[in-house]
């Protein structure tokens, strides 16, 4: 007898408990929804964009988002465990080699970013940063119509 009117006396406290729960969650929806239109009254009043307002407040609204992703992934890494072991293997590079393009000896020039610059490629030798880049971007074939000079 002693131990059900134990769990009535708990399960009142938690009633109790859930109601102010509930009491304090409709003040903070009333609230947001009265701060939400008074926003949209003022950005309307100034004649200002809603996409505007985010955009002038973005720093902060980023970080708030990435907060709540961050929770958001802590919640579904606690509720389905990884299962997947990590395979240490030996001997092999992580990462491959890109195989670069080469380019030959000459007189190169008409860069988009540098029209007036002309470059002198030699056979041994660096080749200029700015010209790699370039040939990488649209290709030998295409470097060589448009930058080749002789």
């Amino acid at each position: 007898m002693s131990n059900i009117k134990k769990e009535i006396e708990s399960l009142r406290a938690k009633i109790a408990r859930l109601e102010a729960e509930q009491k304090k969650a409709e003040v903070v929806n009333k609230a947001l929804s009265n701060a939400s239109s008074q926003i949209d009254k003022i950005l309307k009043d100034n004649g200002i964009n809603f996409e505007t307002y985010i955009r002038h407040n973005y720093k902060r609204v980023n970080r708030i988002i990435q907060k709540i992703t961050g929770q958001a992934d802590k919640t579904k890494a606690k509720t389905k465990p990884s299962t997947k072991k990590k395979l240490a293997r030996k001997g092999q590079r992580s990462s491959k080699t890109v195989a670069s393009i080469k380019i030959p000896a000459g007189k190169y020039g008409n860069l988009p970013n540098n029209p007036d610059q002309v470059f002198e490629v030699k056979e041994k030798g660096p080749r200029p940063k700015l010209l790699k880049g370039y040939a990488e971007e649209v290709g030998l074939e295409a470097f060589m119509n448009q930058c080749r000079l002789d």
